[in-house]
């Protein structure tokens, strides 16, 4: 890339005036067109930015990234070329110079048109490149505060829709300028003899660039589902909303512990196809055989399968909030209702009432341990607000000395070390009085294609799969310690992922017919003669589901929007279908809005 560039530099200080504006315009303008284009290019083809070699040297191989740097370097050169050329035979000429207003029009209009095809590249880079991704995923994500979020997927975005819609937006800029200042002269024919600056006809291409781009990005979405989101109401809360706070929950007489691990882009999909998964070999053994011998694994077949992923419980955040509430967690700028939405002390979520909550006021000591920040998407502060847990993330790793001030992996450290820092935090809330919850979160199987170590087994030939079949080595290595431990035998552990992989290319020769689920395993519960086969059910089930694990009773066997799995009660999937379950989802809803989202209803109260 760089010897390209060197030629690049070379050549247009050959063609352009010495000491001129000219020539600086002209090596910014091409080096950047170049350097964009190509590193676009490269990250299309998915080459390795960590190579040395990918820079310095032309390799032709089988992603033709040789080809890359060089046909990227001839159109640059050709259209430099190009331009000064109609400037030395006088074809092109300047004859308007923009004032100080022209140039604050002309500003405007970039940022406009620069914005419509903003929109759409992020559209299509969320909808193409993430699998699985929604309308309601996106908008969700665009709410919460970014921090705490993986570097590399801040790097990824940069790199793609951003530099995508610069390097459409730069050539179509420049073409208005031109239009704008520059008269055409081709022989005889006068394309433009007397160029002006009209503002209304300027910043009228602005707005055409603006709603191009945005009907683009639309389509890329679906309109149905903006349509959905914005335009249509739903009825669903108002008549099916179980509230929590009005269901008198009866607890057992000796409380039992919950561990509940939620594994990151977990489906069922995963096992082998004779287990009911699409693979040809199993990469989760060890689940799969803790399912088929006394564990419990709610199955949309009557082989190993999962729950159905819907809307508002399609990324890790809005699935934790789903599993523990029964409610999908819609996209709103509620979610954030203080003056600074960063702060722990804006409300999450108000109206919610939580498996953290309920446990909390039963006398149980709770932890929340993750490798990542637990600020990204306010998780920190959903699970002080909804229980009082202790967060046990990255941070509180530095804070404590377990890792190194300036240590960085991944989402912030390894699941080697998150299964390490969770035997010492079950060890010190078993030796307490209390019963405990210990809930943890997985992040090396997030997407792309995981986080890989130099210890994880290459088995199959991809990392991805290693690293999904590694992480099953791993939770069951940390189930086989527990059950040494004088606890287990009152606890009851809940391994569940928190929705399907967005590894775009995983599951490209997949069947469409193949339903797709999330992993669900239930150990050490009581409960026998399990209808577990053939249900359709999805998130926020899990939250009576969970109850009912440990023993408590549910009258009525409803919470939220949730079903007990164990009981013979239908899901609202069950009960009006998957699909138009998924609509109404969709649907905005003024009970949702303002007595879950906003909790207007409580406030009335003295």
């Amino acid at each position: 890339m760089f010897f390209i560039l060197l030629i690049l530099v070379f050549f247009i200080c050959q063609q352009t005036p010495k000491k001129s504006v000219g020539r600086k315009l002209s090596l910014c303008y091409a080096i950047f067109l170049y350097l964009g284009t190509t590193t676009f290019l490269y990250n299309q083809q998915k080459l390795d930015f960590s190579s040395w070699q990918t820079y310095f040297l032309l390799q032709f191989n089988d992603e033709k990234s040789g080809w890359i740097p060089i046909l990227s370097g001839l159109v640059t050169m050709g259209g430099v070329l190009l331009f000064w050329k109609f400037f030395e035979t006088g074809h092109l000429k300047k004859t308007y110079h923009y004032s100080r207003k022209n140039w604050v029009i002309y500003g405007l209009t970039v940022l406009l048109i620069f914005l419509g095809f903003l929109a759409y590249s992020s559209s299509r880079y969320a909808m193409k490149g993430i699998d699985n991704t929604s309308f309601d995923q996106i908008l969700f994500t665009m709410t919460q505060p970014i921090r705490g979020s993986d570097t590399g997927q801040i790097v990824n975005y940069i790199i793609d829709p951003l530099l995508e819609a610069l390097l459409i937006t730069l050539p179509l800029v420049t073409l208005l300028y031109f239009i704008t200042t520059c008269s055409f002269k081709f022989g005889r024919l006068h394309l433009q003899g007397h160029p002006s600056f009209n503002t209304k006809k300027v910043v009228m291409v602005g707005f055409i660039g603006l709603i191009f781009g945005l009907f683009l990005g639309g389509k890329e979405m679906g309109y149905a589902d903006i349509k959905a989101f914005y335009f249509e109401n739903t009825s669903i809360y108002d008549e099916h909303y179980v509230n929590p706070r009005q269901v008198q929950l009866k607890f057992p007489k000796k409380k039992r512990n919950l561990v509940y691990i939620f594994l990151e882009s977990m489906e069922s999909s995963y096992f082998s196809k004779d287990l009911g998964g699409i693979q040809e070999k199993n990469l989760l053994p060890h689940f799969a055989q803790l399912a088929q011998n006394g564990g419990i694994n709610f199955s949309n077949s009557d082989q190993l399968g999962g729950m159905l992923q819907i809307p508002g419980a399609n990324q890790t955040a809005s699935s934790m909030v789903a599993q523990t509430s029964g409610l999908p967690l819609r996209p709103s700028t509620s979610l954030n209702t203080s003056e600074s939405s960063e702060e722990n002390s804006a409300e999450y979520f108000p109206g919610a009432y939580s498996l953290g909550e309920i446990l909390d006021k039963q006398g149980y000591n709770q932890a929340l341990l993750m490798g990542s920040d637990a600020e990204f998407a306010g998780r920190d502060r959903y699970f002080t607000q909804h229980g009082n847990y202790d967060i046990r993330d990255y941070k509180w790793a530095i804070a404590t000395g377990h890792i190194p001030k300036d240590y960085y992996e991944w989402w912030g450290y390894e699941d080697r070390k998150l299964v390490d820092y969770a035997k010492e935090t079950l060890n010190e809330l078993s030796s307490k009085d209390a019963p405990f919850n210990l809930t943890m979160l997985t992040a090396d199987t997030h997407f792309e294609d995981g986080y890989a170590t130099e210890d994880t087994p290459d088995l199959f030939g991809d990392q991805y799969s290693n690293v999904i079949h590694d992480s099953d080595r791993q939770i069951y290595e940390l189930l086989q310690w527990m059950k040494k431990q004088p606890f287990y035998e009152d606890t009851t552990v809940i391994l569940v992922g928190d929705h399907l992989t967005m590894d775009s290319d995983f599951f490209d020769s997949v069947d469409p017919d193949y339903q797709r689920t999330v992993f669900n395993l239930l150990l050490n519960t009581d409960k026998q003669k399990v209808r577990n086969k053939n249900r359709q059910f999805s998130a926020v089930d899990m939250f009576p589901t969970t109850l009912s694990a440990l023993g408590v009773k549910i009258p009525g066997d409803r919470l939220g929007l949730g079903v007990n799995l164990f009981s013979d009660k239908p899901t609202l999937t069950e009960q009006i279908g998957y699909d138009e379950f998924q609509n109404e989802l969709m649907k905005k809803s003024k009970f949702y809005n303002e007595k879950l989202m906003q909790n207007k209803e409580q406030e009335k109260k003295p």
